[in-house]
């Protein structure tokens, strides 16, 4: 079913089954070429032997793409995997069963594909669409381009561009839904806004409560199993920076100290250590939920296992949480960008305090401009103009830590959400639109290609 016109996105898009390191690096291109790969199978059979695709990755897909697996999460892609497919594989290993064959044999259609020979890393073209645009041939043994398809990999794993629509149709809707329209409609019909979430997948997508608390319950499980394999797993990450796994260390010690905690709270700690379990989880290409990004994925779990720890809190209630915060992702999303490519790490930690923050407030028993919109507006507040500068193209540094502050500054705005007793002189959507035009401000250094900020900082990649 297609979206009705001025539609948000889905809560399903902004919380989905992911594969780290980056949805918009390695979840997006997967996809990409498991949508290409349906299309070219008819134009392909008839041209007989000697089909080959060929991929050329743009912008900032070129710059950190290596870093974030883009091209192993092609091959992936290309070879039939999807997020939900790799248990027991990694992307690596694929990639290099597929290097290994040459080709890619999908029915009774083959396809000549080699990763090294047939993606291009293009940095230098300019002008770009979107900073993440990939374009995908089918060609002949003559270079002879029978098909081609341009995608653009607008964050959380969200495409736009061949069959996902055009990417000025995202742009034309900016501001057509609000979170205060929202709010002011929940309120003139005495609803939760839980209820508009869920009548809003009914309209918009045909799905049914029972369909969604099934697919909630999928991505909470999701969430507290990344948790469980961060806290346990040890070693270092993938990549040139060897950065070790401390995320398993740190809970040890947190145990071992806890009764000497007197000035910050446990559950900030907690918090912080569970946000980095996860974190570190996607940056060894593990299974994770975006929220709404892979780089960003361990802020909003963090907090609602600490909150569901201290409150005891039933499973239906989490529901309730993932559901504003998917809503809270969903108006950014809409109205901005939740990619790092576009507008920086804003888009993508401080999107994720917010969803969060409203989250944690919502299950404290927040509502309405007072205190959900507070929650949110004063997570994301925090967090405008922050770059998006991950060292060697890797979602490590600065990115794990980056979720452990922005649990923290969920569960802070959330406490003084609740609090304040009155709603904030900015609304959600006012930082919403900050965080928009801050983006548009930020130079191109600064916005996931590497070339700026901490990734050039002088010796940090030794």
């Amino acid at each position: 079913m297609t979206t009705p016109p001025a539609a948000l996105p889905s809560v399903f898009e902004i919380l989905k089954p992911a594969v780290g390191p980056s949805s918009s690096h390695t979840l997006g291109p997967m996809l990409a070429a498991q949508t290409f790969l349906k299309k070219a199978a008819q134009p392909a059979a008839a041209m007989g032997a000697g089909a080959r695709i060929r991929v050329t990755l743009y912008g900032s897909l070129a710059l950190t793409g290596r870093g974030h697996l883009t091209n192993a999460a092609i091959a992936a892609g290309l070879a039939g995997f999807g997020p939900r497919d790799l248990s027991g594989t990694s992307l690596a290993e694929i990639r290099e069963r597929v290097r290994s064959a040459g080709r890619i044999q999908r029915d009774d259609v083959e396809f000549l594909f080699d990763p090294d020979r047939d993606i291009v890393f293009d940095g230098e073209t300019r002008d770009l669409p979107h900073p993440n645009t990939m374009t995908f041939s089918l060609v002949d043994g003559d270079g002879t381009v029978h098909l081609t398809e341009t995608y653009y990999s607008i964050g959380g794993g969200r495409l736009a561009g061949g069959a996902f629509g055009a990417l000025v149709a995202r742009n034309e809707e900016r501001g057509r839904i609000s979170a205060s329209s929202i709010l002011a409609k929940c309120a003139r019909e005495k609803m939760d806004l839980t209820e508009y979430v869920y009548r809003a997948e009914a309209t918009a997508w045909g799905r049914t409560r029972t369909d969604v608390d099934a697919y909630l319950d999928e991505m909470w499980s999701l969430m507290r199993q990344a948790v469980e394999r961060g806290l346990r797993a040890h070693g270092t990450l993938p990549g040139h920076l060897r950065l070790e796994r401390r995320a398993r260390d740190l809970y040890a010690r947190f145990l071992e100290q806890l009764p000497h905690f007197h000035v910050l709270s446990p559950e900030a700690s907690l918090a912080s250590i569970y946000a980095i379990a996860v974190a570190e989880e996607n940056a060894g290409g593990g299974a994770v939920v975006t929220a709404p990004t892979c780089g960003s994925c361990g802020v909003v779990p963090a907090c609602l296992r600490v909150v569901q720890e201290k409150m005891d809190l039933h499973h239906d209630e989490i529901r309730g949480a993932l559901l504003v915060a998917g809503l809270i992702g969903a108006i950014a999303a809409a109205n901005a960008s939740i990619s790092g490519a576009e507008v920086g790490c804003q888009g993508e930690i401080g999107v994720a305090s917010a969803m969060a923050a409203g989250a944690v407030c919502y299950l404290l028993g927040g509502s309405g401009e007072d205190q959900l919109d507070r929650a949110a507006e004063s997570a994301l507040e925090h967090y405008l103009g922050l770059t998006c500068d991950p060292v060697d193209g890797l979602v490590q540094i600065p990115c794990i830590e980056r979720n452990a502050a922005g649990a923290v500054s969920a569960l802070n705005a959330a406490s003084l959400a609740m609090i304040s007793g009155k709603s904030d002189r900015v609304s959600f959507d006012a930082v919403v639109d900050a965080m928009r035009r801050t983006g548009l401000d930020l130079d191109r250094r600064y916005k996931e290609t590497a070339l700026g900020g901490l990734a050039t900082t002088p010796g940090i990649d030794a």
